[in-house]
């Protein structure tokens, strides 16, 4: 008999005793929900020693669970909480054994309990001679998907959210990733940043000319450089299960999503269905999705949403089908894992069981017009002309040591090589490309009918930019030698000089390259108050070096020798810049390429100028419904904190996701070639459309994927930096948003 309702000292387990951990599952005492229950009751904040006691459970039990879930310093809300994650957990905390386990059983029964009074269902006559109705997408779901690994939520969430002293949290510093600006095609090549590091990302994605969205890299208000900004989307999904998650263990997600417009008001609801949810070891998320959304909702839509997922129909203006609800009901239907209650058959009973609280920083990335992508293309040939110019000029002042002259005359040559395209028409040659100086030019504009004019100019493109690369890295030898900047040193006076005329000119301080700087230092030069402005430009960097500005760390008053030397080191990082956008030619040309590709191998497939990959930063908080009811609904809005302790575990994701739609081309194609081959296994031709058509679209995914891994190294250091652990890491999460929270609730691997 178990003793329920009184707070006395009551019989309990011994020390050790066990009640056999996820063994128990299969001994037939107790069913699926009771026992996952059971692992979702001991970690509700709300099961007090108190509470537990007046379940029946022993003091020193009771005692012990909730030590266990405070973790080391004893105290409930703080990072080093522990979750009791499965029954093998709950069976090794002290004096918690069977009779302990059944108490817990006892007291949670209600919540297992199958009934159709009074609580929304579906049955076989739910959708019985009706339509689906309601605006659905149907498409699959394709994602890059990274985040922090080795971090327990509850540890993650207390760093994430600590303050600094301008009162931003440390998700508002890690959200943002200054990466991504190098993948703006679409803008000016002279607001393109141009660092060592930006170079080396856009190395990282040599196919797809991507570009931010125009509205997130505005120069800032106050004048300076353009740099990426963030919308934020503030979601509360719930995940829809059965008591026993047959939805989870049929690889189905089931959720409704109110999306906030502001902190205290929600007008936008969604429910969404996904399918075969997949992650694999890279990060690399698929899925079958279909959603539909009210963004427009009113207050009685909203507080209906509940109701309406789990009876399976929409109160949005009528009574229509939920159609990702029916798809729900319909697979799990053919897969026979409905009930039989009472005269009802094909009842499907669902739970919120989990709740999700999103904020997602996100913003999108579209493909570059080609018309973008060829003037980064032709403007190696302005930036080749300066590099003969300035040789030439070097070498008539005599200034070039004797000892890299020979160095200077060779990447000389080859510059005049490319300017005249008989250094490209011989390499091509070599290649087994027989093309003309005319017909090299014009090659970006040729005919994409066949395979044969694809693949030789893929041939002509990873041509150019093997060459492209070769002379810039001979001209990032001799740089210095052709500017007479042979002092390193002298180059924080170039960067002393840029931010001094970038604070007098907002418009110059969009600039990312060194020419219009060059220009100001020419022109000053020759002024005739000439001295009264080298007399500001000394104050300005006495003045930043006395407020500790990093750039003037060393400042000293510049006199008539430095500010020659100035000269030389403006015309050196004129030619650092250079060397990156000539690399970058490189990379458009093979850009360009791949747009031939893609219309070739994909015929039906567009550039997708807007809205192509919507890239997301989540910090998602996760509950179970029983800790969501226990809070107020007056404080449930996103003007408030979720306790800390009742949120059951936090990710911090970064997903990279072609918007839903924008896929269909490829997939439709891929799958048209796949039938074709298997008709026709032999068909030479369609292995190679098929084999050009998985290229074109592996591309893109692989864009995703280099999108998501460049922002982790910004996101791994600041974490460390406010005390995670050293062995954190940035790699694939081992399921999705959803999965992850109903696995910790439900005791599931």
């Amino acid at each position: 008999m178990l003793l329920v309702g009184c707070t006395d000292q009551v019989a309990g387990d011994q020390q050790g005793d066990s009640f056999g951990g996820k063994d128990s599952k299969a001994d037939g005492t107790y069913g699926v929900c009771e026992l996952a229950e059971v692992v979702k009751y001991a970690n509700e904040s709300t099961t007090t020693v108190d509470a537990l006691k007046e379940a029946g459970v022993a003091d020193a039990a009771a005692a012990a669970i909730v030590a266990y879930r405070n973790g080391p310093d004893g105290q409930p809300g703080t990072g080093d909480d522990e979750v009791i994650d499965d029954l093998d957990e709950l069976d090794k905390v002290s004096y918690v054994g069977p009779i302990a386990l059944g108490r817990m059983v006892y007291a949670i029964e209600p919540r297992c309990e199958v009934e159709l009074a009074n609580r929304p269902y579906i049955d076989d006559q739910t959708y019985a001679g009706q339509s689906t109705g309601g605006w659905a997408r149907d498409n699959l779901e394709a994602e890059s998907v990274l985040g922090v690994n080795g971090l327990s939520g509850k540890r993650l969430r207390q760093l994430l959210l600590t303050k600094d002293a301008r009162g931003r949290t440390l998700y508002d510093r890690v959200r943002k990733s200054s990466a991504m600006e190098a993948f703006t095609y679409g803008f000016p090549i002279d607001e393109v940043p141009w660092t060592t590091d930006a170079q080396k990302a856009r190395e990282m994605m040599p196919y797809v000319s991507l570009t931010v969205e125009p509205e997130r890299f505005a120069p800032p208000v106050d004048g300076g450089a353009r740099e990426i900004s963030l919308g934020t989307d503030l979601n509360d999904d719930v995940y829809y299960d059965t008591n026993n998650y047959t939805l989870l263990t049929n690889d189905i997600e089931l959720r409704g999503r109110a999306r906030w417009d502001s902190p205290t008001e929600v007008r936008r609801i969604l429910i969404a269905a996904k399918f075969g949810t997949q992650v694999d070891d890279e990060g690399n998320k698929t899925n079958q999705k279909v959603d539909i959304r009210n963004d427009g909702a009113n207050a009685t839509q909203i507080a209906a949403l509940d109701d309406d997922v789990r009876r399976g129909k929409t109160s949005w203006g009528s009574d229509a089908i939920a159609t990702p609800v029916k798809g729900v009901y319909e697979q799990l239907a053919a897969a026979n894992k409905l009930l039989t209650v009472g005269t009802h058959k094909n009842v499907l009973l669902l739970e919120p069981k989990a709740h999700i609280r999103s904020t997602r920083s996100r913003y999108h990335m579209n493909e570059a017009s080609t018309e973008s992508v060829k003037k980064f293309y032709v403007n190696a040939t302005t930036r080749l002309q300066q590099v003969v110019d300035l040789t030439e000029r070097a070498k008539t002042a005599g200034v070039i040591p004797a000892g890299e002259l020979a160095a200077v005359e060779t990447m000389e040559t080859m510059a005049r090589g490319i300017l005249d395209r008989s250094l490209l028409v011989s390499r091509l040659g070599a290649a087994g490309v027989t093309i003309t100086a005319a017909q090299l030019d014009a090659w970006t504009t040729a005919s994409v009918a066949s395979a044969d004019v694809v693949d030789k100019n893929k041939v002509i493109a990873e041509t150019i930019d093997t060459v492209y690369h070769e002379f810039a890295a001979a001209l990032d030898d001799t740089d210095r030698a052709i500017t007479d900047a042979a002092d390193a040193e002298g180059d924080a006076y170039a960067d002393q000089f840029r931010l001094w005329r970038a604070s007098l000119d907002k418009e110059l301080a969009k600039k990312t390259t060194y020419d219009p700087y060059i220009a100001a230092y020419t022109t000053m030069t020759a002024a005739a108050d000439f001295a009264a402005q080298l007399a500001a430009f000394n104050a300005y960097g006495t003045t930043q070096r006395a407020a500790n500005n990093s750039a003037y760390k060393n400042f000293a008053n510049f006199g008539d020798a430095k500010w020659a030397t100035l000269g030389k080191h403006l015309d050196k990082a004129m030619l650092t810049v250079a060397e990156h956008q000539i690399e970058t030619a490189g990379i458009a040309a093979k850009q360009l390429w791949f747009d031939q590709a893609r219309e070739l191998y994909v015929p039906a497939s567009n550039r997708a100028y807007s809205n192509f990959m919507i890239d997301t930063t989540d910090m998602a908080e996760m509950l179970s419904h029983e800790e969501w009811m226990s809070i107020p609904v007056a404080e449930r809005t996103f003007a408030n904190t979720l306790p800390a302790t009742k949120v059951i575990h936090t990710v911090l994701v970064n997903e990279l996701q072609v918007e839903l739609g924008m896929e269909k081309a490829y997939m439709d194609r891929l799958r048209e070639l796949d039938a074709a081959l298997a008709a026709d296994p032999t068909n030479a031709t369609i292995k190679a459309q098929l084999e050009g058509a998985r290229f074109v679209w592996g591309e893109y995914t692989g864009a995703m994927k280099v999108l998501t891994t460049l922002k982790g190294d910004n996101v791994i250091r600041k974490l460390k930096n406010a005390g995670a652990n050293q062995n954190i890491k940035w790699a694939a999460p081992p399921d999705s948003k959803g999965n992850t929270a109903l696995k910790i609730l439900s005791d599931r691997d």
